[in-house]
């Protein structure tokens, strides 16, 4: 794990009718930051009219020794590439990951039209929902 590149997954919060118009609004902070779409979902039986969107791109930031500071930094950075608009949120930590939420509408607004908050996560060794599944060991045989 030491020195792989560490994932990052932003999850839009988007008022939309459906997944066009929802992936729509996000085109703005993909041509921003890169990255490709991964999920959308309908939510709205949360909340009327509410699709998240899940974007996956690659941290500048490499596990190291101290897996818990290489996810925080790689949160943070990517908070301080969306602008000095945005201040440095609170990040959580527990790996293989680390997360923050912006709440801030009208100052998504600006990134995501529609956006009512994003989740920022940074994981280690790739998002266990998304990697394939490691091989089960073989059965030792009993004599």
């Amino acid at each position: 794990m030491v020195g792989e590149e560490l994932e990052l997954l932003i999850t839009v919060v988007v008022g939309a009718q459906d997944e066009r118009q929802a992936r729509t609004a996000c085109a703005g902070l993909l041509r921003r930051v890169g990255g490709r779409v991964v999920q959308a979902d309908d939510c709205s039986d949360e909340e009327p009219g509410c699709w998240s969107v899940t974007v996956s791109l690659v941290s500048g930031e490499r596990a190291t020794q101290n897996v818990a500071g290489a996810l925080a930094r790689a949160v943070r950075a990517f908070v301080r590439s969306l602008g000095d608009e945005f201040p440095m949120p609170r990040v959580s930590c527990e790996p293989p990951t680390a997360w923050t939420v912006l709440e801030d509408p009208p100052r998504l607004d600006g990134l995501v039209p529609g956006a009512e908050r994003l989740l920022v996560e940074a994981w280690a060794g790739g998002d266990p929902q998304r990697r394939p599944a490691r091989p089960e060991p073989a059965a030792q045989e009993r004599p």
